[in-house]
C-alpha cells in the first residue's frame, strides 16, 4: 500500500511530496497542466519496473530528459508504504536518472525493506534483482479508457484476456470472466446497472475481428519482416438496455461504455493492487459520478491489498471523498507544481461543518496551494 510519493524534477513535478491517508482511494484535483496525470504516470513507470528494464519502460518517451524538468539534469521518483500484517513490511521505491556524457541513459533503482518483528526490526537492502521493484506493486495499472476502443470487437489469445491502457480488448476480457468467473460477472451487472440504471444486461456475441500480425521470411539469407492480415473470430459487446435488446457497444453511450471498462479492470480474477484513473468521469451525469464513487468504495471494503489514486476535475466526485482524500496541485508562477491536501486548507475545520468536500474546493480552487510560496 502506498502512503508516501515524492517527485524530483519530473516533468512540471520540481519537488512534489504526497501523504496518503488509510482509505486507499485518493483524488487528484488541479487545472488542465497541474500535473495530475505526471503523478499516475511516475506510479506506473515504478510499477512497470516489477517485469520490465528501465531502458525498455522509457523507449517510448524517446530518452529521459523528455520526462525531466527543463534546466535539469536529473529525476527522481521515490514511493514509499507497507504490505502484508505480521509481520508489517514497509518499503521505499525509488528510480532516477541522471545525465551523464560518456552513458545519456545512466539510470539507477533501489529497494529497502524494512521487516518487523515484534520491538526488533530487520533492515534489507537490495540493489541486485532481476528487475528493480518486487511483486508489492506488481499487479498496477494505468487507464485512460476510450469509449470507441472500449467498443470495437476484439480477439484475443491470451489465456487470460486483459483490458488495456486505451481500453482494447474489452470484449474478450468479458468474455473471459463470464464463462470462467460467473459469480464477478454478474456483481459486475448489477454495479453497472447501478451506475446506469437503463442497463439490463451484459452480453457477448461472435464478431469477425481482422488482426494483423508480424511474419518474416528468409531470402538471401536475410529475414525481412512483413505484416500479415486474418480475419479471426473474435467477440463483440452487446447490452440489453431499457430501450431495446442487444444493442451493440459502439451504439452505447461514451459514459456507459467507460464505466464498463473500468468494472471490468476491477472485477477481474487478476485484480489489480493498484488502480491509476484519468479523468474518472467522462461522460457520466453527476448523479452516476457519485454512485460510481460508492461502487468503488464497496470494491475497496472487499478487497484489502486495492488502492485507487485517480484524477479528475468534478465536484460531484470530490463531494463523495473526505477532504484528507483530496490532493489538489496548483502551478506557481515559473510553471511548476506544488501540492497539498484539502485538510490542509486554513479553513478546513469551518468547511466540514458548513460545505461538502466538493463545494469546499469549488469555491477555494487551487490558488491557496501556492500562497506565500516563493517563486522558483
Amino acid at each position: 500500500m502506498i502512503e508516501k510519493v515524492k517527485l524530483q524534477n519530473f516533468k512540471s513535478h520540481r519537488s512534489t511530496q504526497l501523504i496518503l491517508d488509510d482509505s486507499r482511494l485518493h483524488a487528484l484535483v488541479g487545472q488542465n497542466s497541474s500535473g495530475k496525470t505526471s503523478v499516475l504516470q511516475a506510479l506506473h513507470y515504478l510499477s512497470k519496473l516489477t517485469n520490465s528494464s528501465f531502458t525498455k519502460i522509457f523507449q517510448y518517451e524517446s530518452s529521459p530528459e523528455f520526462i525531466t524538468t527543463i534546466g535539469q539534469d536529473n529525476m527522481s521518483v521515490t514511493v514509499s508504504g507497507f504490505w502484508g500484517e505480521n509481520p508489517r513490511r514497509n518499503w521505499t521505491y525509488s528510480y532516477q536518472w541522471q545525465q551523464n556524457i560518456d552513458h545519456p541513459w545512466l539510470a539507477s533503482w533501489k529497494q529497502t525493506i524494512d521487516v518487523g518483528y515484534g520491538e526488533g526490526t530487520s533492515h534489507i537492502s537490495l540493489r541486485k534483482h532481476t528487475y528493480p521493484i518486487p511483486p508489492s506493486l506488481k499487479y498496477a495499472v494505468h487507464l485512460n479508457l476510450v469509449a470507441t476502443n472500449l467498443a470495437k470487437a476484439a480477439y484475443s489469445d491470451a489465456i487470460t484476456p486483459e483490458v488495456e491502457f486505451d481500453g482494447s480488448g474489452l470484449a474478450p476480457t468479458l468474455d473471459y470472466l463470464r464463462n470462467e468467473a460467473p459469480d464477478k460477472f454478474q456483481s459486475l451487472q448489477e454495479m453497472l446497472k447501478r451506475v446506469v440504471p437503463g442497463v439490463r444486461e451484459v452480453g457477448v456475441r461472435r464478431a469477425k475481428v481482422t488482426v494483423n500480425r508480424q511474419r518474416s521470411i528468409e531470402i538471401n539469407g536475410k529475414s525481412l519482416l512483413y505484416e500479415e492480415s486474418q480475419e479471426m473470430t473474435g467477440q463483440e459487446v452487446v447490452l440489453d438496455m431499457n430501450m431495446g435488446e442487444r444493442i451493440p457497444a459502439h451504439a452505447i453511450s461514451e459514459g456507459t461504455m467507460l464505466t464498463l471498462g473500468l468494472l471490468t479492470v476491477l472485477m477481474n480474477p487478476k485484480q489489480p493492487n493498484l488502480v491509476l484513473l484519468d479523468d474518472v468521469e467522462q461522460g457520466l451525469h453527476p448523479k452516476a459520478q457519485r454512485e460510481l464513487i460508492a461502487v468503488f468504495k464497496e470494491i475497496i471494503q472487499a478487497n484489502s491489498n486495492l488502492q485507487i489514486i485517480l484524477s479528475t476535475h468534478s465536484p460531484y466526485i470530490v463531494d463523495e471523498l473526505t477532504p484528507a482524500q483530496v490532493h489538489v496541485l496548483s502551478n506557481t508562477n515559473s510553471g511548476f507544481t506544488r501540492a497539498k491536501r484539502l485538510d490542509e486548507h486554513p479553513d478546513v475545520e469551518w468547511a466540514k461543518q458548513t460545505l461538502t468536500t466538493g463545494e469546499f474546493w469549488d469555491a477555494e480552487g487551487e490558488d491557496w496551494v501556492v500562497v506565500g510560496e516563493i517563486n522558483d
